[in-house]
């Protein structure tokens, strides 16, 4: 496909909405998290487990990500991304059901959040494969960055989005992704037809390696996002890192001995996607662990009700929106992407440093700033990154590499919440009256040092030279 074809804008855009309904109900649902329990608890229902409704629907996206990726490489990356976006929106509808039918209970909305994570896995594992495979290479960086600006506009529009429709009722909140997947299914049936260069078509399924990252990736997911209830150090939670270190050993083990491995561990010894994909974990790291505290601080110390500080954090948004595009035609135009990682390494640092200033007396206008700031040190390096990784693979590699970058991802995510949630915990005074500000001082002060170490890791990275053809 060259850049002249139609079709080219509609692919992009189907793959933005993909992406945008998948990030999107990462956060959209914690809004309505409270109404939902009081509505079941009303139909006598048990709601001690309402935590579940969001921690499963991580645990599905994380852990298969990589077989969705294999899968996409054997069978194809548009039948995987359609059927996700066919799973994602079916299970939608049937959440949103469930609301108007309260005797089938908290277990049967669980179950189908699950089955929403397994979707929602597929058109991440997906989508970066897809620009990358379908997708002149001349627009790859600017591509890549409204599918990456796509992701991160879901997470930060979702509790505003969530506000409102939550007033309506907390099924609308699902039955939105209907129409955009069924809108999504529509594009990609018109519109995609291109000729797939599989890595993998007829490799087998590698089971062994499958349920060895899925106890890996359960065990760490599951202790960084439940850590604070079971006790970071309990018999339970030492446990869980015990299984996942074994997990993890077998992993390499035996991803380097069989014949058709899920993971491809050459790309991890590229020392340039290595470093790529951890700078991208870091940075994720401390934007994840922001967003879990930044709700706390406009609510609690500023007084905002929820839909108003969910249009707040919308400035940050905005930062990537207005830095990820101009970063990414520029890294198409000139082949240079390095200067852009450690710069947006630094530009978020500075956003950090600007939110450690935070106290009971901070303006909206400096609040807003430091959000778009962050924003934009975000959107540039996360987008040049990813364009740099792509640079080191062969066109039949994307899948693969798409499936470690989003690994990566959600890993970082976690880890940030669990890292940044236990300093801000650490650091609240209690005595003689509760004042919040010392622990978002500290929280914050970490994401700085984080961003600063992706910062180091960036300044080891390497542009590839281009040929002279290109």
């Amino acid at each position: 496909m060259t850049e002249g074809q139609p079709n080219t804008k509609i692919i992009l855009f189907a793959l933005v909405l993909g992406t945008f309904m998948t990030a999107l109900d990462a956060t959209i649902v914690s809004v309505a998290l409270p109404t939902m329990a009081e509505e079941l608890l009303e139909a006598g229902h048990d709601t001690s487990n309402i935590s579940w409704v969001l921690l499963i629907y991580t645990l599905m996206l994380c852990c298969f990500i990589l077989l969705w990726s294999k899968l996409g490489s054997n069978k194809g990356y548009k039948k995987v991304f359609m059927t996700g976006v066919g799973v994602f929106a079916a299970s939608s509808l049937m959440i949103g059901l469930c609301g108007f039918f309260p005797g089938l209970g908290l277990n049967a909305i669980i179950l189908l959040r699950a089955v929403q994570g397994l979707g929602a896995g597929m058109v991440t594992a997906m989508s970066l494969a897809m620009v990358s495979s379908y997708l002149p290479k001349e627009i790859r960086g600017s591509s890549i960055g409204a599918v990456t600006l796509a992701a991160s506009a879901g997470t930060a529009f979702g509790p505003a989005i969530g506000g409102i429709l939550t007033t309506f009722h907390w099924s609308y909140i699902f039955f939105i992704n209907v129409p955009i997947g069924l809108l999504c299914l529509f594009l990609c049936f018109r519109y995609m037809h291109v000729k797939e260069n599989l890595e993998n078509a007829g490799s087998k399924l590698d089971y062994v390696g499958v349920a060895l990252l899925f106890v890996m990736l359960f065990s760490l997911i599951y202790y960084l996002n439940k850590g604070p209830d079971i006790g970071w150090t309990s018999e339970f939670g030492i446990a869980l890192i015990f299984v996942m270190m074994i997990a993890a050993g077998l992993v390499f083990w035996w991803e380097q001995r069989t014949k058709d491995p899920l993971v491809n561990l050459d790309l991890i010894r590229n020392p340039m996607i290595l470093r790529s994909v951890t700078v991208t974990m870091m940075l994720f790291m401390a934007m994840a662990g922001s967003y879990l505290l930044l709700p706390y601080y406009l609510q609690f110390v500023q007084g905002y009700e929820t839909m108003e500080y969910g249009f707040i954090l919308i400035a940050n948004s905005i930062g990537m929106m207005v830095m990820g595009p101009i970063v990414g035609r520029l890294a198409d135009r000139t082949g240079k992407n390095k200067r852009f990682i450690v710069a947006g390494a630094l530009v978020c640092a500075a956003g950090f440093y600007m939110m450690m200033l935070y106290n009971d007396s901070t303006g909206i206008a400096w609040i807003l700033i430091s959000l778009f700031v962050m924003g934009a040190g975000i959107g540039m390096a996360m987008v040049a990154c990813t364009n740099l990784s792509f640079e080191y693979i062969t066109e039949g590699q994307n899948g693969q590499l798409s499936g470690i970058t989003n690994t990566f991802r959600q890993a970082g995510s976690s880890a940030g919440v669990a890292i940044l949630n236990a300093v801000f915990m650490a650091f609240i005074v209690t005595v003689p009256a509760v004042d919040l500000i010392p622990g978002f001082k500290h929280a914050f002060f970490v994401a700085i040092i984080i961003a600063l170490l992706a910062f180091v890791v960036g300044m080891g990275l390497r542009d590839k030279e281009r040929s002279p053809s290109s």
